[in-house]
């Protein structure tokens, strides 16, 4: 079995086991609760809390990490609940309680229910996650430190699909839960005890409900390695890895693009067939390709020379298919005439059409990831230093990008800083405060 095939197995297994831990620790939290002083339910919420921290950054460290957003909200989760037990206690303790319930009317000894903390919580995170999508914080991290999910192969495009279903499922059934805690709390439960009735509700069905939501996701992930290794498996994974050359050419203010193909014939997959760079070539794994090694892959497929190709980024982490190496090309204009007429179909956009087809999803996901690449990055260079701080003292000035400089900057495209320097710069909102806060909470 190649190291494809196990690292894809280990992933869709993987997802199912974030599952289990995830909700395993719900239903653990909530269970204790039965038989703990509500005193130490907060502590049991931070050791949660410090365990799905642990989990995720022993993900990092994988050379093909899984999706491990379950396990983070899980960790935001714990949290909040932790918080809100904390602060309960406190309202509870003997400095605070005369001074805020009427002793007559409430039970210390139940100070509260852990279900009708956890359950809304959890809710509210996940909708969170799901309302953020693609900007949610922990997924834009991924995608800087391993690339987009079209980057990634059939595992990336498996962990988008599968954290967002996850995260989903997990919100409409603890938000039910919640709706159904809630109506029979304020219908239906007499604070003085637990009885039979009160356990079903806030403790029995809830746990049910997680453990046959276990059940379910396995038979899913059985299922999604069946089509796998069936429609998959069966012919790109038996050849083994592989790695990708693609290159990017410029000409002038002018960037060259490659239209979708016209004759159905000629189509292998409908999905994919959009405005691309106009040559990219599949060759046997490697670890590296230099500059002049791609080249001369480059020549034997065009059958001319470019003089001017630079390295860009690579991908060689998160990918369990392929690993990708990009090049830019910049073209003069005898290098331009010749691959016009090596390949007539090649048309020369301007940086406007460009953003106009990404913006209408008419690129292909890799072309349009390396184009937004490259712009993430060059705009972040010249806007801030490695620090974060502006390089021109004008607030809310904005450098000009245009595809005819790009051969003067020195940018490295595959350092994740310039990334990160676009999320969290200067500009940013609470921007001291949040760099001190990072300081010391940032490995």
């Amino acid at each position: 079995m190649s190291e494809q095939i196990k690292a894809t197995i280990k992933g869709i297994y993987l997802l199912w086991l974030n599952w289990v831990i995830v909700v395993g620790g719900i239903s653990l939290l909530v269970c204790l609760s039965l038989w703990l002083d509500p005193v130490l339910m907060p502590l049991v919420a931070f050791a949660l809390q410090g365990a799905f921290y642990m989990l995720i950054k022993a993900n990092r460290n994988r050379r093909i990490p899984v999706c491990f957003l379950l396990p983070h909200l899980g960790m935001r989760i714990m949290f909040f609940c932790g918080v809100i037990m904390l602060g309960v206690n406190i309202l509870f303790s003997r400095w605070f309680f005369n001074y805020v319930f009427n002793p007559e009317t409430v039970n210390t000894e139940i100070p509260f229910i852990t279900t009708l903390i956890v359950a809304p919580v959890t809710a509210a995170c996940c909708l969170y996650a799901l309302y953020r999508g693609s900007h949610y914080s922990f997924c834009l991290s991924c995608k800087i430190k391993y690339g987009t999910p079209a980057e990634r192969g059939f595992l990336g495009k498996l962990f988008t699909q599968e954290g967002t279903v996850q995260a989903r499922f997990l919100g409409m059934i603890t938000a039910g839960i919640s709706i159904v805690a809630w109506i029979y709390y304020f219908i239906l439960y007499v604070n003085v005890n637990l009885n039979l009735p009160d356990r079903f509700v806030f403790f029995i069905a809830p746990i049910a409900i997680f453990f046959c939501s276990i059940v379910y996701m396995a038979l899913r992930y059985l299922g999604l390695w069946n089509y796998y290794s069936n429609y998959i498996g069966s012919s790109s994974l038996k050849n083994g890895p592989y790695t990708l050359l693609r290159f990017i050419m410029i000409w002038d203010n002018y960037i060259a693009v490659v239209p979708p193909e016209t004759d159905p014939d000629k189509i292998t997959d409908i999905t994919m067939n959009r405005f691309d760079t106009p040559e990219s070539i599949y060759i046997s794994a490697r670890k590296n390709v230099t500059p002049p090694e791609a080249m001369s892959y480059l020549v034997n497929k065009l059958g001319f020379r470019i003089e001017d190709i630079r390295f860009m980024y690579s991908i060689t982490s998160g990918n369990a298919d392929y690993n990708i190496f990009n090049y830019l090309c910049f073209l003069n204009d005898d290098e331009k005439e010749q691959l016009l007429k090596e390949k007539p179909n090649v048309e020369f956009i301007s940086l406007h059409q460009l953003h106009t087809l990404i913006n209408t999803k008419k690129c292909n996901p890799l072309f349009s990831s390396e184009i937004i690449r490259l712009h993430t990055a060059a705009m972040a260079w010249k806007t801030y230093d490695k620090n974060g701080k502006r390089k021109y003292k004008i607030k809310h000035y904005t450098p000009t990008f245009r595809l005819c400089d790009i051969h003067k900057w020195d940018v490295d495209y595959n350092d994740p800083i310039w990334f990160k320097i676009h999320l969290f710069n200067e500009d940013s909102f609470l921007y001291k405060i949040r760099r001190l806060w990072h300081k010391y909470t940032t490995d």
